[in-house]
């Protein structure tokens, strides 16, 4: 073992230490990290800004979680593109939500369901119902869903609705009416965003009737190439605008954002590109 006789920088330990932290547990608050590592709040909120502008970690605007950022040695699995693409949605999502108040979600294809992965519900004037971190959303009844759908690849298209097509549960029950799904699907190319189905509110089988969040929500995709990434959404209070209104007040910030998020993703994707051709 290499035993200089130098001292160490006490800093820098100190950095590296709530970084293992924060990668070790895959997210954790300002409470937590002081908890695992003993040091003062002051002390780890410089750290984390340090490491923040690095890109090592970044803030969920969910929950306030200190996350671990992307890097060079990032994995291609799933749940690290779902990090990335969080990280890289974060800001974006909370200059659009001071831009036009109502809060918006991010989520990802999961199997044939979306996945919720981030939202800027926690920061809305409007006060919201919040969704966890990771929970599962109908794929046709949402309005995430049918924007994923709308415009995601055919071949992944096709492959989404043979799986929901298998099964037996009231929510997916569009996927055996080809017809009806089509031209779900072809509205929301036409309109350039997906919306809920009217009687869906919030449950994956159950109706509105017998389930209501009392929200609605328009959806667009975030696309890189032919490839969506994820869908964004803008909720609101379901009465207090329609989704003509919101659509003609916000739509275009909303494909402004879903392009920024893109174009993010790409710079930092470019980035690390070129760090392994070194």
């Amino acid at each position: 073992m290499w035993t200089p006789k130098v001292k160490t920088i006490a800093a820098l330990d100190k950095g590296l230490t709530v970084l293992d932290v924060v990668r070790e547990t895959n997210g954790a608050s300002l409470h937590e990290l002081h908890l695992y590592t003993g040091l003062p709040k002051a002390t780890l909120l410089r750290l984390l800004v340090t490491l923040e502008r690095r890109q090592l970690v970044w803030r969920r605007i969910a929950d306030g979680f200190f996350c671990p950022g992307s890097s060079a040695d990032a994995t291609k699995h799933t749940s690290d593109a779902t990090n990335r693409l969080a990280q890289c949605a974060a800001s974006e999502l909370h200059r659009l939500q001071q831009a036009i108040l109502w809060p918006s979600d991010l989520a990802v294809r999961s199997g044939t369901r979306m996945m919720l992965c981030e939202t800027n519900r926690s920061q809305s004037y409007f006060m919201i119902r919040r969704d966890r971190i990771g929970v599962r959303v109908n794929m046709l009844r949402s309005a995430i869903g049918r924007a994923f759908l709308a415009f995601c690849p055919d071949k992944e298209r096709e492959h989404i609705v043979a799986g929901l097509r298998r099964s037996s549960r009231p929510g997916d029950s569009l996927a055996r009416d080809p017809a009806s799904l089509d031209a779900v699907l072809q509205r929301a190319r036409r309109m350039g965003y997906g919306v809920r189905e009217e009687s869906f509110g919030g449950d994956y089988d159950r109706s509105r009737a017998e389930l209501d969040d009392r929200l609605n929500a328009i959806a667009v995709p975030i696309l890189s190439g032919d490839t969506v990434l994820g869908c964004i959404t803008i909720v609101w209070i379901q009465g207090v605008r329609t989704v003509t209104q919101i659509a003609a007040q916000h739509l275009d910030s909303l494909h402004r954002t879903a392009t920024a998020i893109a174009v993010r993703m790409e710079n930092q994707q470019g980035g690390n590109s070129r760090v392994r051709d070194k």
